[in-house]
């Protein structure tokens, strides 16, 4: 599990929670992800720096936000649902996912040296958010045209063609395991084992934009019951702006 100390530490190091008054300008359902996600990591991680984070390998990015995500909610680790895929059970189950076990995960920002069919050596760079940012701003035609970009883009040495690019899919991701996060568990039903993939990208920009809502939901609330404007809702502490709201919501 995540320590405590871990998540101090990281404010410490000059990260802040998502939640401030600038933070309710972001647009989570902005079209272009990467820019999102660098605008979020900029904004409340370390360094404040743009160029830094689209600079970062997308492992690297999602790790981060992972972190923003335990610093927001002050979590150790993340409760999910699944579904077992046995057909003659299909229960839906519940587990938790300690977030320290996933920040260990994160790959070293070296080369990646591997070996395709036919004994031959290639080595490839980690995508890092330019990365996705440019393939975006491409506008391939085609898939092939797509994975010709990506090819030139990632590999550093080694002949390789389109035809590859399963066997390249399957390096990187066994090399970088927060870009296809899974993990193994056992349906609790009928005790058969399952594989669940996860999207941490997608869970930690979900419950942020929930945290963005929340806040919203605060300052509509108290602003139409006390007449105080967002700067003055905002300068109370979020623990005593929830005793208010349970003062309003318990009609006192």
């Amino acid at each position: 599990m995540l320590p405590q100390t871990e998540v101090r530490d990281c404010a410490v190091r000059g990260w802040r929670p998502f939640g401030h008054a600038e933070d309710l300008d972001v647009d989570f359902h902005a079209a272009d992800r990467p820019a999102l996600v660098t605008n979020l990591l900029a904004r409340c991680g370390a360094p404040r720096d743009d160029r830094y984070w689209w600079s970062q390998a997308v492992g690297a990015r999602i790790a981060a936000l992972v972190r923003l995500l335990a610093v927001t909610d002050g979590i150790e680790q993340l409760g999910l649902q699944a579904r077992c895929r046995e057909p003659a059970c299909g229960a839906w189950f519940e587990f938790e996912l300690p977030l320290a076990s996933v920040l260990d995960q994160l790959p070293p920002d070296e080369p990646i040296r591997a070996t395709l069919p036919g004994s031959r050596p290639v080595t490839l760079r980690r995508p890092s958010g330019r990365d996705l940012s440019d393939w975006r701003a491409q506008r391939p035609r085609s898939h092939e045209q797509a994975v010709q970009a990506m090819l030139q883009s990632l590999v550093i040495d080694g002949a390789v063609s389109v035809e590859d690019a399963p066997a390249l899919a399957d390096i990187l991701a066994s090399e970088d395991p927060l870009v296809a996060f899974s993990v193994s568990c056992a349906c609790p039903v009928c005790d058969v084992p399952t594989e669940v993939r996860i999207d941490l990208e997608d869970i930690a920009l979900t419950r942020l934009q929930q945290q963005q809502r929340a806040l919203l939901r605060e300052i509509h609330v108290l602003a139409s019951h006390y007449g105080w404007t967002e700067a003055q809702i905002l300068a109370v502490a979020p623990a005593r702006r929830a005793r208010y709201l349970s003062l309003i919501d318990e009609g006192a």
